[in-house]
Formats: structure tokens, C-alpha cells, sequence
């Protein structure tokens, strides 16, 4: 590249980069690897892969899902928050890879701006999914992810909802709008992979790589990764009180039938397409 500093950069890098560069995004419900893949991805000497770049636009994305026709609207916001991140990759020669699940509901926005642009689906098995977002305090919290977390629009609906059923909707709903959106593009600018694959099989990881563009990665660095856990839950002592954390919550194959059937009435059809089993 011509430029080192991102201020130098003429015209026509900037009409390069939004025309070929091929930066790639990581779509999730959350809770499905997003801080694991980029650790992962940055163990590649191309790739510069991040979890949450601020603005991490955690306060959005309720608001991407429902105004989606608002194209221009989306187009200028993410181009926004994202432009001169992308481009100091691009300069740089690395690929930029984001996980952000906050980005996902701009998928359709990022896809006309970057016109090269690559996407990952990553799904998680939903019982885990709800159970790591249960521990995490999602749709109890009171806090600025809560405000913008995706919601059923149906208030009346929405309120006689528990947590798990909530969370089991946000499941089904995130991962039927990125099955919508993988329709949208050329199938070759996606990608699909479940978590349970990329974080035990080093086969899986190698064939991201291949997805991404990254440079190839030592088996043994993809086992020590694997192995390593990431994002753990942690209760701090000064956790403030509209933090509504749990310390444990029980595994999916030890939920009782009321529980796994709440899960079932929402994420049942997608779930059995992905190969996952909800007993």
C-alpha cells in the first residue's frame, strides 16, 4: 500500500477499498463465540480481527432490525462507526474481521457499502445460547446492551414472556434474519459454521481461514486456543444492583420438560435444521 498514516489516504484508496477490499464480519446471536473467534482469527499474521471496535453500537440494534428498510439510514450510520476502522486495515494489507453481534442486524447495510464484503454465520445450540444468556443477566439487566436489545415488537406479547422464552424468540429471530440475509447476496460472499464445530474440530478453523483469506495457523495454536476459555462469567464484588447476573444456571440436558418445551415453541424448526438435537 502507498499510505502508512490513515490522513494521507487519497481518493481513490478510499473508492478501492469500499469497491474490492473484502473485509469480513462474523454474524451471531452473541454468546456464540464472539470473543473466542477473534483470539482465534488473530493468531493468522493477515488477519486483524476484533470482538467489540467502539462504538461497539450496543444500543442499535433493536433499532437495525425494525427499521431495515431504511437502507440509506443504516448505510450512513455503520459507515460511520466502522469507515476509518476498516480502512486502517486496509492499508495495513490485513484483513479486518469483526464478531460484534451488534453488527449483525447491519448485515444488509455493510453488504451494499463493501461491495467484497464476506460473511460468517455462526450458530450456537439454542439451550446453551439461552443458557449463557440467562447467566449474563440478558432481557433482566437494566442497561445500555438491555435498551437495545432485540425485542418482539408485540409489547403485550413481550410482557407475559419469561426469560426464557425471550431469549429462546431472540434466538430464532436473530439467526431467521441472517438466514433472510444470506438470501440476499451471492452465496459465495457466506459462510456457515456452528460453534460446537469451530472451537473442538481444528478442520473447521482451517476451512475459516480459508473463508476469511487468513494465512494458515499451527494445529497446535488452534488446540491451545480450543482449549482456552474465553469470556468466562465473572461477578464482580461492586456489580451494581441493576445487574441481574446468576452464578450458575443448569445445563440443557438437566432443564425439565417445561423448560426444554418453552425452548422448543420458538427455536424448533431452525434448531432441527442446523442439526442440533433439543430432546
Amino acid at each position: 500500500m502507498k499510505f502508512k498514516m490513515i490522513h494521507h489516504v487519497d481518493q481513490e484508496t478510499i473508492a478501492e477499498m469500499y469497491n474490492n477490499y473484502a473485509p469480513v464480519f462474523i454474524l451471531s446471536t452473541g454468546r456464540a463465540g464472539s470473543k473466542f473467534l477473534p483470539g482465534l482469527l488473530n493468531l493468522s499474521p493477515n488477519i486483524a480481527a476484533y470482538h467489540e471496535p467502539r462504538p461497539t453500537l450496543e444500543y442499535f440494534s433493536d433499532y437495525a432490525y425494525y427499521h431495515r428498510q431504511e437502507e440509506e439510514t443504516l448505510a450512513k450510520m455503520i459507515d460511520a462507526a466502522r469507515m476509518e476502522s476498516i480502512l486502517e486495515d486496509f492499508i495495513k494489507d490485513k484483513i479486518y474481521v469483526e464478531s460484534n453481534q451488534c453488527l449483525t442486524f447491519f448485515a444488509p447495510a455493510l453488504a451494499r457499502l463493501f461491495k467484497k464484503s464476506r460473511f460468517v454465520h455462526v450458530v450456537r445450540h439454542p439451550g446453551d445460547f439461552v443458557r449463557s444468556a440467562v447467566c449474563k443477566g440478558w432481557h433482566k439487566n437494566d442497561t445500555i446492551w438491555e435498551s437495545g436489545r432485540l425485542k418482539m415488537a408485540d409489547e403485550k406479547q413481550w410482557a407475559e414472556m419469561d426469560q426464557i422464552e425471550r431469549l429462546a424468540w431472540l434466538w430464532n429471530a436473530t439467526n431467521q434474519f441472517i438466514e433472510d440475509f444470506k438470501r440476499s447476496v451471492e452465496k459465495e460472499r457466506t459462510a456457515f459454521f456452528k460453534l460446537e464445530d469451530l472451537s473442538a474440530d481444528a478442520g473447521a478453523v482451517k476451512e475459516l481461514l480459508r473463508f476469511t483469506g487468513g494465512k494458515e495457523i499451527p494445529g497446535d495454536a488452534i488446540g491451545k486456543m480450543q482449549n482456552t476459555k474465553v469470556n468466562e462469567l465473572y461477578i464482580g464484588p461492586d456489580e451494581p444492583a441493576n445487574m441481574k447476573k446468576i452464578a450458575d444456571f443448569p445445563q440443557y440436558n438437566e432443564w425439565n420438560d417445561e423448560l426444554k418445551g418453552k425452548l422448543k415453541s420458538h427455536t424448533q424448526e431452525l434448531a432441527v435444521s442446523y442439526g442440533y438435537r433439543l430432546g
